[in-house]
């Protein structure tokens, strides 16, 4: 099976998880709910000064991948700066957010049981 990018609907999210400004995003829906594993799988752009609020995964965990940009991750606390081929995971009860600065931050975002 193979999906084209450009066949994938975005969807514009505002204010993610109670961040600032906005994001697309490109569900790549073919993925979801293989085995039971993957909950969704998506594609993302968080525009410049934009963020994904902190929030916190009871029942899941997630990951993302940075495939262009920097910003700041909030991990459990504490802020990192993050860059392109940086990888953040979010375990079970865990918390996380994601913050773009001066310029937008392409990511892979997944989220696991």
């Amino acid at each position: 099976m193979v999906t084209k990018f450009h066949e994938i609907d975005s969807i514009t999210m505002e204010k993610a998880r109670g961040g600032e400004g906005s994001a697309l995003c490109y569900p790549y829906k073919c993925l979801y709910d293989k085995q039971g594993k993957i909950k969704m799988f998506n594609f993302m752009e968080l525009n410049k000064h934009s963020s994904i609020g902190v929030h916190t995964h009871i029942d899941d965990a997630e990951i993302y991948i940075i495939t262009e940009g920097s910003g700041i991750y909030h991990d459990n606390g504490t802020d990192i700066e993050i860059s392109a081929g940086d990888i953040m995971i979010c375990n079970k009860g865990e918390s996380h957010g994601l913050k773009a600065g001066n310029q937008s931050i392409k990511f892979l975002a997944f989220i696991i049981e």
